[in-house]
């Protein structure tokens, strides 16, 4: 029957498939995952993933290149367009308390493909975001040490000429990715203790950042001699907002950790409108001191705040920014690391990634490979390539056997979305007539087909 369908009702329903929704539980309080998050660790995971390298580098960068002293305008313009985005981030995470952060929101709000395309996108952005924080983080201590790690490693190592690689092995930011990725793998308990050590230290050395700043603060660097307030005029404080947004995007690893939060609906909201508020201020009040201690433009890119304490005798102050700058390259690292497995965890979870990936480990559990699987999530959800859910409050439904038959596009976005090589088999197996064992049963129970059991270990579909 299957064979006779029209290849454009065939498409249809394939492309229906495609944009099925995820349901909202209604029950959303049990999971694999331990609820150990209050809403000051949520609260200070959002500012870690904030308030980073970029109050550092990014104030001098823009103040200077772009907005000159109204670089605070464009960080406050920039937070209220955060604030629409960290809305709605609040709101999914009250409704949809679960791991998975924007893959999920989409899943059930715009259909599946969508959040597998998102998925892949935030996996990606956590990816090369955490190389690029523990590559910065590397560059920056080196800069300490008057860069003598990479004329070492350069020495011992040679130097690469090669295009789209350093010029030489970078194995300090390696060893940073290995051990923050440890303390990762112990659980959101000590995970967020280390962010709780590293982001208070960061907290600390920016009030006196804006204590001390405010103290040598010279408003005449703001007066018509100096350029103005506003030098490169509104257009300026526009070009600035853009690339100000990208300090403000830490928020969403408050969503991607509601799972773990001990009281998701009231915490998630909270944490994430506390953390932009205070993100926003530091921003904010940091780019004011800057450009009332120096010159906007006689701001170094690379080292505004640390340059502006040395240019105004206080040298032993950019020792503690130095400080304050590591301490919050680590917060940004932690949140990158600590975001990145839960992703992976949702999207297993729903069958889009590799299964091994949907494990929890049984101590400490945190997701990832390793641990025992997630039986709660695969019995409550059910699975998206249509798996019925076997749950004893949800038993089996068979499904049309006009749908025994997927186009090969379909059996091929099964494979990529981490159903492997088992779909494969089966359908083959199927083709045969003879599917075996336990593999002909799950296929015709994954078809919805009446089984016959003609003797021994022997299954196959009846027709």
């Amino acid at each position: 029957m299957a064979r006779g369908l029209p290849s454009t009702a065939r498409l249809a329903r394939f492309c229906q498939k495609l944009n099925r929704l995820k349901p909202l539980e209604e029950s959303s309080t049990e999971t694999s995952l331990r609820r150990c998050l209050s809403t000051l660790d949520l609260t200070l995971l959002g500012v870690g993933g904030m308030v980073g390298s970029g109050l550092y580098v990014l104030t001098g960068t823009v103040a200077k290149d772009m907005a000159g002293p109204a670089v605070l305008l464009s960080f406050l313009v920039a937070a209220v367009a955060s604030l629409l985005a960290a809305l709605c981030y609040a709101e999914f995470g009250a409704r949809v308390p679960r791991t998975g952060s924007a893959y999920l929101f989409t899943y059930v709000s715009m259909g599946e493909i969508w959040a597998f395309l998102i998925g892949w996108n935030v996996l990606l952005e956590y990816l090369i975001g955490g190389a690029a924080v523990a590559r910065a983080w590397s560059g920056y201590l080196d800069a300490i040490f008057n860069h003598s790690i990479r004329n070492f490693t350069e020495s011992h190592m040679g130097v690469w000429q090669m295009p789209f690689l350093a010029h030489y092995p970078d194995f300090l930011a390696a060893g940073i990715l290995l051990v923050a990725s440890a303390f990762v793998s112990c659980g959101a308990r000590v995970s967020s203790w280390l962010n709780h050590t590293f982001s208070a230290i960061s907290l600390i050395v920016i009030l006196f950042i804006i204590v001390l700043g405010f103290i040598l603060a010279r408003p005449h660097n703001w007066s018509a001699e100096e350029g103005g307030f506003a030098p490169f005029g509104f257009s300026g404080i526009l070009a600035g907002t853009a690339t100000c947004f990208y300090a403000f995007v830490g928020f969403d690893v408050i969503a991607a950790s509601s799972e773990e939060a001990k009281n998701p609906r009231w915490a998630v909201p909270m944490a994430i409108a506390i953390s932009l508020g205070l993100a926003a201020g530091a921003y904010i009040l940091v780019s004011t001191v800057l450009t009332l201690m120096v010159p906007w433009h006689s701001l170094d890119p690379d080292s505004a705040l640390a340059d502006a304490f040395y240019r105004r005798g206080y040298g032993w102050a950019g020792f503690i920014v130095a400080v304050g700058s590591i301490c919050a390259m680590n917060t940004v690292l932690l949140s990158n690391l600590f975001s990145l497995p839960r992703i992976v965890y949702a999207m297993a979870a729903d069958g889009l990634f590799f299964q091994v990936f949907a494990r929890v480990h049984p101590r400490t559990q945190p997701p990832g490979p390793g641990g025992s699987p997630a039986a709660k999530e695969t019995r409550h959800f059910p699975d998206p390539f249509g798996a019925p859910d076997s749950s004893p409050e949800h038993p089996p439904q068979p499904l049309p056997h006009a749908e025994a038959q997927l186009p090969d596009l379909a059996a091929f976005y099964l494979l990529a979305a981490g159903r492997t090589r088992r779909v494969f088999w089966l359908r083959h197996l199927a083709q045969q007539g003879e599917p075996e064992g336990a593999i002909g049963a799950d296929y015709c129970t994954l078809r919805g087909i009446p089984q016959r059991q003609p003797g021994g270990n022997r299954a196959s579909c009846a027709a």
